[in-house]
């Protein structure tokens, strides 16, 4: 599951014209965006294919310099920008919500089972969706909001860095050596693994080019459990649930409420965030390189690696977050209007890329799912892009 997916803000109400906060909205275009590119460059798709078709589509030169640049600067790092966003928007509202907090939260949660609903039925179109997930946890973002700034932001800190999934990984391998399975066992269950996963693959990339819209739907309908165990032992149901906090955090702080007041902090923020990011980078490309091809790296490089990365992820997020809201300022602003109109429109234009992805890579479509190079399907997403300005360009 590629979870660069997403939705943000996307439950965000559209607020009365004079009160929304225009650099948000832009931000939340440029969040859409960045999914759009990450999504067209997997072909739509949510889990492994043949290797067949990698060999096809993603060796060469051009291929693999884009799929380097992609991975390092967008993969995983718009689900999180995104999860920001709705934080974000779920404090907006409550500090500019009249009615009381006990009624707010109602219409909230209410809020949040519409979208659940919606998420389920965009699932079945399209098992990538997130709107499910953000329902689900934006029932905890509920429960954790009365906490003080101080517990929101350190909960907010070990969660983007996936500080609970790394330690149950480290305590399940060390209890998993600890135990020392018999060694033909293990190979002959990693064996079994192997035929089982092709077989999975085979499956799944026939589904996405020749199943019929009912056979779509019901293999669809079974993936939900695959995702949502996907997120929770991936930690990105932590690490999105982290960037919830973020969001109140800003939020509560009134940091984008009061942007001009705030800019010398924002530039600070974006300094820091993006030394943090070349400084986390550099070890963990050097550990890659040191330990690129070796069958079985050690397991304590394993871990630094995944613990580098997981900082590496949440610092270029915070980076673009908070660098882009200071660009998204006076002239910039008007420069990026159109991202704007795009962002205003959020859940609809998320809905959307999706239904162009299928339309243009799966069976019921052009199938055009293993046939066009990465790099090709990078570009595809500028025109998409293009036309959701095009198409909500007027609104205001």
């Amino acid at each position: 599951m590629n979870p660069s997916h997403t939705a943000t803000a996307v439950t965000s109400p559209a607020l009365p014209a004079p009160t929304r906060i225009a650099t948000i909205d832009a931000l939340r275009g440029f969040a859409l965006f960045g999914i759009l590119l990450v999504h067209c460059g997997n072909g739509f798709v949510t889990a492994g294919l043949p290797q067949s078709v990698y060999t096809a589509t993603r060796t060469g030169a051009a291929n693999e310099t884009v799929g380097f640049i992609s991975g390092v600067l967008l993969d995983g790092k718009f689900f999180t920008f995104f999860s920001f966003l709705f934080g974000l928007s779920f404090a907006l509202m409550l500090t500019r919500s009249a009615e009381s907090v006990r009624g707010f939260y109602g219409r909230f949660a209410w809020r949040l089972v519409v979208l659940g609903i919606i998420g389920f039925l965009h699932h079945l179109w399209w098992p990538g969706d997130i709107l499910s997930i953000y329902a689900i946890l934006g029932f905890a973002l509920l429960a954790l909001s009365p906490l003080p700034n101080r517990w929101v932001l350190v909960l907010a800190v070990l969660l983007t860095l996936n500080a609970p999934g790394r330690l149950y990984q480290i305590y399940t391998e060390t209890t998993a050596q600890a135990a020392k399975p018999d060694k033909k066992q293990a190979a002959a269950k990693q064996k079994q693994e192997e035929i089982k996963q092709k077989k999975e693959t085979e499956t799944y990339y026939n589904v996405l080019r020749k199943s019929t819209f009912a056979e779509r739907i019901k293999y669809n309908f079974g993936a939900f459990e695959t995702k949502m165990r996907f997120q929770v032992e991936s930690g990105r149901l932590a690490v999105t649930l982290g960037f919830f906090l973020f969001g109140l955090y800003a939020g509560r702080r009134n940091l984008f409420q009061r942007l001009a007041e705030n800019r010398p902090f924002f530039r600070r923020a974006a300094l820091f965030s993006g030394l943090t990011a070349i400084g986390v980078f550099l070890p963990a490309l050097a550990l890659f390189l040191v330990f690129n091809g070796s069958p079985q790296p050690p397991q304590w490089a394993i871990w630094v690696f995944q613990t580098i990365f997981d900082v590496f992820n949440t610092a270029l997020t915070l980076f673009y977050i908070t660098g882009l809201t200071v660009l998204f300022q006076q002239k910039w602003l008007r420069i990026v209007g159109p991202l704007a109109s795009v962002g205003k429109m959020a859940l609809t234009n998320y809905v959307l890329q999706s239904i162009t992805g299928g339309l243009i890579f799966f069976g019921y479509g052009l199938n055009l799912l293993g046939t066009l190079q990465l790099w090709q399907c990078i570009l595809l997403a500028f025109p998409i892009l293009g036309l959701q300005i095009i198409f909500n360009v007027d609104y205001g």
